[in-house]
């Protein structure tokens, strides 16, 4: 699955975003498609680095209907199906160099944080990984690094060392037979068999750059460390850090030229009980392409003029009306020119450069033209005004332009030494509230420098007896008074420190990962240049261990957390919902931190996930391997948590959660008694709504998690004390106005959209009208049927469909020697005309209904302000001229795609599947040419008949019903699958897109960007989900604890800037009632049913009544109860049924099933068409008999005062099922 934030929980985002910088033919043939105007050339815009293919919109991987392609095509396809959320993310840009990447990482071979590190660069698909193996004495501080992790302490690195023995060397059972870097490697080739390992000695390495001037061997250390390296550090002490920062930046300037880059960057990244540190140095100089990867926003141009100052070399940019920009004081734009005017118009404006001086109000600012060149001269008088005059005539639009930026970094040493220099700002904001304590500040980095003096002094990571002499070590080396503060974030520290908890190693995996990959690709803003994090509210109250390293019972959890706490969190049933991206991490996490591992106290995890593994997924799914593709993702994610953790109970379902009409082990029973805690990994938010329903409703504790490409957020809602996921909701998603997608696009989104909704009418809706219209066109007369069309859908549909089912219903027989040729023949001359329907015929209507020079109703240019005048579009054979040529290669593409499923409406799966049998229907460019040719020669005539509507439409559906006969099976409806290039789904849409992009003077774009909008892709990365759900995990350990309100954190991240933001849930809000009463929705009024009520037909309405009436009443002040309804159904109205005995004294279970079973429901409800089938009104009446309890909204009144108020929801519960 894929996660999406919820707006509200974005709105953060968008505050930082805003307060940043970012923000007339001649015809020589009778077919009017033969010709088309020179059309305008394809514009200058954001998108213009996403070059299309120069020949045709369509790749060449589509050279036959399926497959096809040599190895190398084949290879390119699986690599771009596998990271395709990832470049969505990334871009093509960095994503390419991610994958030349060469990461280089010292750690221990046995550390959590190790594992997930690599687990986090090996999935983003780096392209080699060399891990460095110490074997270095004590004089260079080796016994140091050995002594500085505790195995026994790492619960995360024990749990993944175990799994990878289990799937890399399942015949071998004692640990000691594998070496541990040899394992880490082998997982490494498991996890994505596309990247390389290698292992090399830190000597080695070090040795390699020991000369600033001469390198060992040049060839060798390339071979070794690549054209773009990247060095991570783990879990190392600090003298490491220091020994192995200085070494990357000793590079010889020989290889540092073939590098392209001063010193290797380097990351260093280290937990110690609850308290991480991320520290980076890319160098000198680093270039940062793009610090927040969004792509800027074009917006449409109303004009370019003068300011009111005459001499002033400014000039005003004014945005079309409804339109909002995005730019900020200093940004440099870029126009986008419109079609058929990049030759002369792009000359002009690569030589200037415009940069904004002045924003005004969100639709205006103010500019100044410079030339492009080194001396950047501003540019005025007759020149500005030719530019002016330009960008009036041949520009559309505007959008930002990113511009490179160069950060430098400190090594490692001088960075320790100008920690305190506020002038030097070395720390970047983890926590609104932690991160700005300087003395929290000081205490962390102080233990972290101390803990490797203390190691080395007792050969050992200091135990809890060695609380008192750790802070007096760390009181010596700081310059603080005797601060009581610094003191106990000391002792904490000390009190953990030899310990690794689970979430926090992943915290940092992510956060390490991260900063490698921007390292890489010069993608986002890199941490400058500590990181602090901490979650030390979970030692509050926590009763640590005393168990020494040495004992075999020993981990981490139970060391920092404490033996009762664990115990209960082993005890846990945790319900995750969904086992995709975040679910997989999830997963990992609970089986690190023994989550469901005591079955006899009940301890399980429920995981449910109805969806299936596909080759996208294995970039962001730690638990799929290639070989699952095609499985249940909670199957698959099931065993491999089996591996890693035999001892967890672990209890997988694939029904959906959110369907109550049927009868699954989600039940009533279920949420009130199978569940303890709920852990959301969904990708929707009706899903989240309904989960978060049903933990308000049964007083669950639920964390919801959601990603976005580089941001992330966690929400955790806290029974009876916070507000929960519902209670801020975002706003419904935009939608394109239908007479924008049918007549008037202006942005690409509009043209994928449009081409996207008919590929679902030609070859869904068609296929599937033409199967259900079938018999009725054989068993009826016509003028029958057309007079039934007509008396249904009115006369333009009825006409349509009679078109359409006179097109679809084709005459040939399946058997026949020719039938594959006579298939192609009409499948490809359906395309042509659909060519010429779609991108002549429809444009000609359209500026013959509204001709260029027309004026709307209000004396305005018809054709203005986001009305942009098509082109109509027409094939050329033959044209010397490029632009004609393109337009030409991309109606032949179109015809192709549109051909190729045409025939396969035509075809049975089956015989789809057939590689061989397909192959007779082979669709080259030459046969769509071929047609076009012939098509465009045909004399045709387009007469007026006029004969009546009656009588064309049964002319029609007669045609039909003579070609029906040979369809025996019906024809085959085509759903659009995004993410299986082979089948051409794409293909089309992009070729369709693109077409209608070119009419109207849109940027094209490529089939990349299509699929992510035709396909609603949201873009994802591991990174950012690690993170994500390393949060929840946090937040899960304070659910157990049953901590304060305050001391839980929502969490806002956007790792691209990076941004950080944790703050304590809201409590749920009160709500005022009648008479002072107050509740929240975490408060409810149970009606229990008794024995004798249930014997004689249950509790009845009048009874429900009285008893509501006596719960509800405050003291002496009496209510009266005005209406109760049970969702959108009215079960009661004092005006209406107050002396309504049969209504009164019906049971209540029957008034609700006869409410849900009659479809009775609000006129509101009605006119948001929410009727249902027959069918349906069944399923849900027995969905109600078998319901626990039923909730009732209730309104009560004064009866003196006539005031209303609602009361908290009444839930009657039913006799037996309490």
């Amino acid at each position: 699955m894929i996660q999406s934030i919820p707006f509200c929980h974005a709105l953060l985002f968008v505050i930082i975003a805003l307060s940043s910088p970012t923000t007339q033919a001649s015809s020589h043939h009778h077919s009017p498609f033969y010709h088309h105007h020179a059309l305008k050339s394809r514009t200058r815009s954001s998108l213009a680095s996403k070059n299309l293919p120069s020949n045709s919109f369509l790749p060449s991987k589509y050279s036959s209907l399926r497959g096809g392609g040599d190895v190398k095509a084949r290879e390119e396809q699986d690599d771009e199906e596998r990271y395709s959320r990832q470049v969505y993310t990334l871009g093509s840009r960095a994503h390419s160099l991610v994958r030349k990447s060469t990461i280089i990482v010292d750690g221990p071979p046995r550390s959590g944080l190790v594992y997930e590190s690599i687990k986090n660069l090996a999935l983003s698909g780096v392209g080699k990984i060399v891990l460095l193996e110490n074997d270095m004495g004590s004089d260079n501080g080796g016994l140091v690094d050995e002594y500085y992790f505790d195995q026994h302490m790492d619960d995360l690195g024990a749990v993944y060392r175990h799994g990878a023995l289990r799937e890399c060397f399942p015949d071998r059972h004692d640990e000691g037979e594998v070496d541990d870097t040899e394992l880490m490697a082998e997982y490494i080739r498991r996890i994505n068999p596309n990247v390389k390992v290698r292992i090399i000695k830190r000597s080695e390495f070090l040795e390699t750059f020991k000369s600033s001037d001469k390198i060992v061997d040049e060839e060798e250390t390339v071979e070794l460390v690549g054209t773009n390296p990247v060095l991570l550090c783990v879990d190392r002490p600090l003298s490491t850090q220091i020994l192995l920062n200085e070494a990357c930046r000793m590079i010889g300037s020989d290889f540092s030229e073939r590098l392209s880059m001063s010193c290797i960057p380097f990351v260093s990244i280290e937990t110690a009980g609850v308290y991480g540190k991320v520290f980076c140095d890319f160098g000198d100089e680093f270039q940062v392409v793009d610090e927040d990867g969004e792509t800027p926003k074009t917006t449409l141009l109303h004009s370019v003029e003068r300011t009111d100052r005459e001499d002033d070399k400014e000039v005003v940019i004014k945005c079309i009306e409804g339109e909002r920009h995005d730019v900020s004081k200093g940004d440099v734009i870029a126009f986008q020119v419109k079609n058929g005017s990049l030759d002369e118009t792009s000359e002009i404006l690569d030589t200037i450069e415009c940069m904004v001086t002045y924003v005004k109000n969100p639709t205006c600012f103010h500019v100044k033209f410079c030339s492009a060149k080194d001396n950047h001269e501003s540019i005025e008088g007759s020149e500005l005004e030719d530019i002016m005059d330009c960008i009036n005539n041949k520009v559309n639009g505007f959008s930002r332009v990113k511009v490179p930026k160069a950060i430098p970094f400190l090594s490692l040493e001088k960075a320790l030494a100008a920690q305190d220099d506020p002038s030097e700002n070395l720390f970047a904001a983890s926590d609104l509230e932690k991160s700005f304590d300087l003395i929290r500040r000081s205490a962390i980095m102080a233990s972290f420098a101390t803990l490797e003096s203390v190691t080395k002094a007792q050969s050992a990571l200091p135990n809890l007896s060695d609380e008192h002499d750790f802070v007096d070590a760390v009181m010596a080396s700081t310059s603080c008074d005797d601060n009581k503060q610094l003191k106990s974030i000391v002792s904490s520290f000390a009190r953990c420190a030899k310990a690794k908890f689970t979430p926090l190693q992943a915290i940092f995996g992510a956060l390490g990962a991260q900063e490698v990959l921007k390292a890489a690709s010069g993608l986002y803003n890199p941490i400058k240049q500590f990181l602090l994090y901490d979650c030390d509210e979970v030692l509050i109250h926590s009763k640590p261990s005393t168990i020494e390293s040495d004992d075999s019972h020993t981990s981490g959890m139970k060391y920092i957390l404490g033996k009762s706490l664990l115990k209960k969190l082993s005890s846990q049933k945790i319900f995750v919902v969904g086992s995709g991206a975040i679910g997989c991490e999830l997963l990992k996490n609970l089986a690190a931190m023994n989550v469901g591992t005591r079955k006899k106290k009940g301890g399980c995890i429920i995981l449910t996930d109805m969806d299936t593994i596909e080759k996208s997924n294995l970039s962001r799914q730690l638990l799929f391997r290639d070989a699952d593709v095609g499985k249940f993702k909670s199957m698959a994610a099931q065993e491999a948590i089996q591996r890693l953790n035999p001892k967890v109970h672990i209890v997988v379902h694939t029904s959906k959660v959110g369907d109550q009409t049927k009868e699954t082990y989600f039940d009533d029973k279920f949420w009130s008694e199978g569940v303890d805690v709920v852990l959301n990994a969904l990708d929707n938010v009706d899903a989240r709504l309904f989960i978060d329903s049903q933990c308000v409703a049964n007083k669950k504790p639920l964390v919801d998690a959601g990603t976005l490409g580089a941001k992330g957020n966690v929400q955790v809602v806290v029974p009876c004390q916070s507000e929960s996921y519902a209670s801020s909701t975002d706003p419904p998603e935009p939608t394109i106005p239908v007479c924008t997608l049918k007549n008037f696009p202006y942005e690409i989104s509009h043209t994928i959209q449009w081409a996207r909704d008919l590929f679902d009418g030609l070859f869904n809706r068609r296929p599937n009208q033409v199967n259900e219209y079938r018999q009725q066109i054989s068993s009826l007369q016509p003028s029958e049927l057309a007079k039934s069309l007509f008396n249904k859908l009115g006369e333009d549909a009825a006409m349509d469909m009679a078109n359409e089912l006179a097109e679809d219903c084709v005459s040939f027989d399946p058997t026949d020697n020719d039938f594959p040729e006579k298939l192609k023949s009409f499948s490809l001359s359906w395309a042509c005309k659909l060519a010429q329907s779609l991108f002549y015929d429809a444009f000609h209507a359209l500026l013959k209904q509204h001709p260029i020079d027309s004026l709307d109703d209000e004396g305005v240019p018809f054709w203005s302000g986001s009305r942009r005048p098509p082109t109509p579009l027409k094939y050329l054979d033959d044209s010397p001229n490029p632009e004609e040529m393109r337009i030409n290669e991309s109606i032949v593409d179109f015809v192709r795609c549109a051909s190729r499923l045409r025939i396969e409406t035509y075809l049975s799966d089956s015989l789809i599947k057939d590689e061989k049998y397909m192959s007779q229907f082979h669709l080259s460019l030459e046969d769509a040419k071929a047609a076009l040719r012939a098509f465009v020669s045909q004399d045709e005539t387009h007469s007026n008949d006029s004969n009546s509507f009656q009588r064309l439409m049964t002319e029609k559906i007669k045609m039909a019903k003579t070609k029906s006969s040979s369809i025996q099976n019906g024809l085959n409806s085509i759903e659009f699958e995004k993410d299986d290039d082979s089948n051409g789904h794409v293909a089309f849409v992009t070729a369709a897109s693109n077409l209608r992009a070119l009419a109207y003077d849109i940027t094209p774009v490529d089939a990349m960007e299509t699929r992510r909008v035709a396909g609603r892709i949201v873009p994802a990365m591991i990174t950012t989900t690690a993170l994500v759900s390393a949060l929840s995990c946090v937040e899960l350990v304070k659910l157990i604890q049953g901590a304060e309100l305050k001391l839980y954190r929502n969490a806002f991240v956007n790792l691209a800037l990076p941004f950080f933001a944790f703050t304590s849930p809201l409590p749920a809000e009160t709500v005022q009632g009648l008479h002072g009463l107050t509740f929240t929705i975490w408060d409810k009024i149970s009606i229990q049913e008794t024995e004798k009520q249930s014997l004689n037909g249950g509790i009845t309405l009048r009874q429900l009544l009285r008893r509501i009436k006596k719960k509800a009443q405050v003291g002496d002040e009496k209510v009266e109860i005005s209406n109760v309804s049970y969702g959108p159904y009215m079960l009661y109205a004092n005006f209406l049924h107050e002396n309504d005995d049969e209504v009164l004294d019906a049971s209540l279970q029957s008034l609700v099933e006869d409410a849900v079973g009659s479809d009775d429901m609000d006129d509101e409800d009605m006119d948001r068409g929410e009727s249902r089938t027959e069918a349906q009104m069944e399923e849900e009446v027995k969905a109600l008999k078998r319901r626990r309890f039923i909730d009732f909204t209730v309104i009560v009144e004064d009866p003196e005062t006539g005031e209303e108020g609602e009361l908290p929801p009444v839930r009657f519960v039913k006799w037996g099922k309490s």
